[in-house]
């Protein structure tokens, strides 16, 4: 059977291609993620709403398919709502459906947290307003954003033609302006983010977390899984046994 020390769950808000990629460049044989494809098409709040009132059917599914976790993408579904409600319905969907539940948006946090990060610098693919939400959640959550833009990119299909290393260029730029962060965010698991966090890392000295990260490392926390996952960053080696 594939995937017989963990099947992993996600639900993307769109396709979900690039994460599912970035996944198995990270982790061997005997692991495996179980995509579930949504609706948002572009970055908007009616596109939101619809993919948030497909999550539930979404998690269901999957659970029936023996995942043994489940993460549900896509921050901007979750900023613009009250702050808290990504951690609420991951624990509405643990309850009800027995395994493991959560956003992306609460690995997100929960992997800065572990990282030690409180002054951030934040990448993003995103528009202005977008950054804004995602800005305004970071501070409610203990953060300090130094500094935060995007690449103002709205049709979602865009995302993934981004190029390979424009996260790091952006990451880059704003680290210069704030140097004294202790720690850089990249958001977003639709584009391009992992080949270049560990050389970021070690050209800045700080940790590096991008959501596929995120993510990934969160899903595997919350079942236990202990695996040396080098090249990737610090987070990703924290899952060293």
């Amino acid at each position: 059977m594939y995937g017989w020390r963990a099947r992993i769950g996600h639900v993307a808000p769109s396709r979900g291609d690039t994460l599912v990629y970035e996944f198995y460049k990270m982790f061997p044989e005997g692991f495996m993620i179980m995509n579930t494809t949504g609706t948002v098409r572009n970055l908007v709040d009616s596109d939101f709403e619809a993919q948030l009132g497909r999550i539930d059917e979404a998690v269901k599914d999957l659970v029936a398919n023996n995942c043994d976790a489940v993460i549900f993408s896509g921050s901007p579904l979750f900023t613009r709502l009250a702050f808290g409600k990504d951690r609420e319905l991951g624990q509405e969907l643990t309850q009800k459906y027995g395994v493991p539940v959560a956003a992306g948006l609460t690995a997100e946090v929960e992997a800065l947290k572990a990282m030690n990060c409180r002054k951030l610098v934040v990448g993003t693919p995103y528009p202005d307003e977008l950054n804004k939400r995602l800005k305004h959640h970071l501070e409610q959550s203990g953060f300090e954003v130094l500094q935060i833009a995007g690449y103002g990119v709205s049709n979602n299909a865009q995302l993934t033609d981004l190029p390979v290393h424009a996260s790091y260029k952006i990451a880059k730029r704003l680290y210069a302006k704030a140097r004294d962060a202790d720690g850089v965010f990249i958001p977003c698991p639709r584009w391009p983010t992992i080949t270049d966090v560990q050389q970021l890392e070690d050209e800045i000295g700080k940790p590096v977390i991008t959501s596929s990260l995120a993510c990934s490392w969160y899903a595997m926390k919350l079942i236990d899984i202990k695996e040396k996952v080098t090249g990737f960053g610090r987070l990703m080696a924290s899952l060293a046994p």
